[in-house]
Order: C-alpha cells, then sequence, then structure tokens
C-alpha cells in the first residue's frame, strides 16, 4: 500500500481526511521506524509499503467503530507506537498515554514524539500493573497484539473508568481466548460488547477487534502481581 492509497483508503473507509501536516507526520514517523529499526528490533515489518498496510492503516480500524475525539486514551504496551502514535496523528485532540516498559522503545516513542510535534502525547516507561495511580482514569485502553486476553485484561480493565472501552486488536484465534477468559470477564467486571472482522485490502490479513467494556468497579485485589497473573492467569 502506497501512501497515496493509505490517503484513498482512509477517506472512503473511515472517513478520515489528512491534512499535508498529517502526512508529512506519518512520512517523518516512517523514515524514524527504518532508521531506528537498523539499531533496534521495533518492528519486524520494515518495507514501506507494508509499514503502511501492516501498521499504519491496521492501527486505524477500530476508529472504523468507535470515535476517540476528546477521549483520554491509554496504549498499552505501545512499543513502535501502534496504534497509540498513529491514532494520535489522526485526533490531535485526543489525549494519549504510551505506557512501554522496554526502554529502547520508550526513547524511540519520545524521539518521534518531539521529532513530529505530537503535543497531545505523553510517554510513560512502566508496566500497567504498577500504575496504581491510574485506576478508573481512562475513557479508552487498547492494546494491539499484547499476552493472551486473559492476561491484557487484568493489566487493563483496572484502569478504565466505569463504561470505559478496552480495545484488544487481535488477528485470528480470537474465539479460543475469549473462552479461556470466561473467568477473567467475570472477576473483573467486563464483557465483549462488540467484535470486529476487517480484511487488510492488499495481502487480505484478517484483523479482528474485540471492544470489551467495564461494566462496574473493578475488585480492589486486581490487578495482581505480574509473576502471579503471568503464571496463573484469571
Amino acid at each position: 500500500m502506497t501512501f497515496q492509497e493509505f490517503d484513498t483508503y482512509l477517506k472512503e473507509s473511515l472517513e478520515i481526511g489528512l491534512s499535508e501536516v498529517q502526512k508529512e507526520q506519518f512520512q517523518t514517523y516512517l523514515s524514524m521506524l527504518q532508521e531506528w529499526n537498523r539499531l533496534f528490533n521495533l518492528t519486524a515489518v520494515t518495507d514501506e509499503v507494508q509499514i503502511i498496510e501492516k501498521h499504519f492503516l491496521d492501527s486505524l480500524l477500530p476508529l472504523k467503530y468507535i470515535s476517540i475525539q476528546g477521549r483520554r486514551l491509554l496504549d498499552i504496551g505501545s512499543g513502535a507506537g501502534f496504534p497509540g502514535i498513529v491514532w494520535a496523528i489522526v485526533n490531535p485532540c485526543s489525549m494519549i498515554t504510551l505506557l512501554e516498559p522496554n526502554n529502547k522503545k520508550a526513547r524511540f516513542l519520545h524521539a518521534v514524539v518531539e521529532r513530529i510535534k505530537l503535543n497531545n502525547v505523553t510517554v510513560v516507561v512502566g508496566r500497567a500493573e504498577a500504575q496504581l495511580a491510574w485506576r478508573d482514569k481512562f475513557d479508552i485502553a487498547v492494546a494491539r497484539a499484547v499476552k493472551s486476553l486473559s492476561i491484557i485484561l487484568e493489566l487493563a480493565i483496572p484502569l478504565l473508568k466505569v463504561e470505559g472501552c478496552f480495545i484488544a486488536m487481535k488477528s485470528q484465534g480470537v474465539d479460543q481466548e475469549i473462552a479461556s477468559a470466561k473467568k477473567a470477564f467475570a472477576l473483573l467486571n467486563c464483557q465483549v460488547q462488540e467484535r470486529h472482522l476487517d480484511v487488510l485490502p492488499s495481502d487480505k490479513d484478517v484483523r479482528i477487534n474485540l471492544f470489551i467494556v467495564k461494566s462496574d468497579n473493578t475488585p480492589n485485589r486486581y490487578p495482581r502481581p505480574y509473576n502471579l497473573i503471568s503464571a496463573k492467569p484469571l
């Protein structure tokens, strides 16, 4: 997918029109990904046309189904900035926190935010279960290809406001994850409200985005320390 095809797809399928500034931000972001990837392992996808489709476009697919305008958002395990940096470019009025435990990746995120002047983004180095001051603070949390559902739910749900939404960005195989997380849904007071399947236009990869709503307060005993979350998922 070229930048022109990306721009056209956003207009026709997501009703997102990019300004010239936003187009330049995406181009600079892509160049920085390729440059930094020579030093750090940020992404296995390094070809320009694949980055545009598999990272930029893929990151924006959930926005077909939810508005993040003016919302307070958390990207858990942001990595190289997907979807958080991409969302910040197209939604400059949203307040987005990128949470990343890896120091090298966090350095990259800081560099991108400064270079392309994303004033709506905060980068934090740390883990979700350690952010006690963030409990019940976010309207939307998102995680892309991060851990199994039973693990990521315990990390994300406590940080959401009641009626807040957690978006789990997945590929195929999500049915088994949902079944395995049945106990987690019950204990954390959340449930899948919507499930959307999309297919990337060029390589036809399947993407499944789960929209999980927090229906009541999370019991104070969650989240547990990460060694327990990982060893004994809910």
